[in-house]
């Protein structure tokens, strides 16, 4: 009955989140350092909540920066279907040991003039759900992951990611991940953001994350990221050539 409830909680989390911070530039990268380990349960119940604060972009590689309160509520049942503030709703179709991939509903936050000085002379751009696909693997202390949404109203464009990282331990309860990841769009998504009709890469990220585990589960997380501007982002006065977010936060898995 309790994991049943919490998983309704992350159900509803993952579809309205997004919008109570609607600026967040990227909703699912700020959340993704508690999510950085692979841990077992004997439970068919897996339940990861967390929360801390972030400083990053006001929207995606923005100038300026700005505080963010970050909830994680992350639920998976039998390693199939899960409900996410930060991976959205979805079903890991396959999932050998080392591999997971499957389909996935997520949700574009948009943009709004309001949101900073330099969009006063764009548009807004409207909140969608977005359907998609990811993939992981696992490879020794590498990880490689992939990804691609599409909008299913608003601009309706396309974008996704790709990266590799690498794992390792700095002592017997603490762990750094080092990645990089690209991120691409399509022609109809940068025209909506960036007024530029094109598709390409938009960004190249570093990361490092540090996860120190704590008693009962418990654990605390620090992460920072540098994007470097590409392509159609980088076209446009709205943006910086970099941008940059950290954040801090503490959790418990059950």
């Amino acid at each position: 009955m309790r994991t049943s409830f919490l998983f309704r909680i992350a159900l509803v989390a993952a579809l309205l989140s997004a919008p109570v911070a609607a600026s967040a530039a990227d909703y699912e990268s700020w959340l993704a350092a508690p999510n950085a380990m692979r841990w077992q349960s004997d439970n068919p119940w897996k339940v990861n909540l967390a929360a801390g604060i972030g400083i990053g972009p006001r929207y995606e590689y923005s100038r300026g920066t700005s505080t963010r309160i970050l909830p994680l509520i992350d639920v998976e049942w039998r390693g199939t279907f899960f409900a996410s503030t930060q991976r959205g709703i979805g079903y890991n179709w396959l999932r050998s040991g080392n591999t997971v991939a499957g389909p996935r509903l997520t949700f574009d936050l948009g943009r709004k003039q309001g949101d900073d000085a330099f969009l006063s002379d764009t548009e807004n751009v409207k909140s969608t759900p977005e359907i998609g696909l990811f993939w992981a693997r696992y490879s020794g202390s590498l990880r490689l992951n992939a990804d691609l949404k599409m909008a299913t109203s608003s601009h309706k464009g396309v974008h996704g990611a790709i990266g590799i990282a690498n794992g390792g331990r700095l002592s017997a309860n603490t762990t750094m991940f080092a990645g990089l990841e690209a991120h691409y769009a399509s022609k109809k998504y940068n025209f909506a953001y960036y007024a530029q009709g094109d598709h390409s890469v938009n960004d190249i990220t570093p990361y490092l994350m540090l996860v120190r585990d704590l008693s009962n589960g418990m654990y605390v997380t620090v992460d920072g990221r540098m994007s470097f501007v590409l392509g159609a982002a980088s076209q446009t006065n709205i943006n910086g050539a970099r941008s940059y977010s950290s954040g801090v936060m503490f959790g418990k898995r059950f």
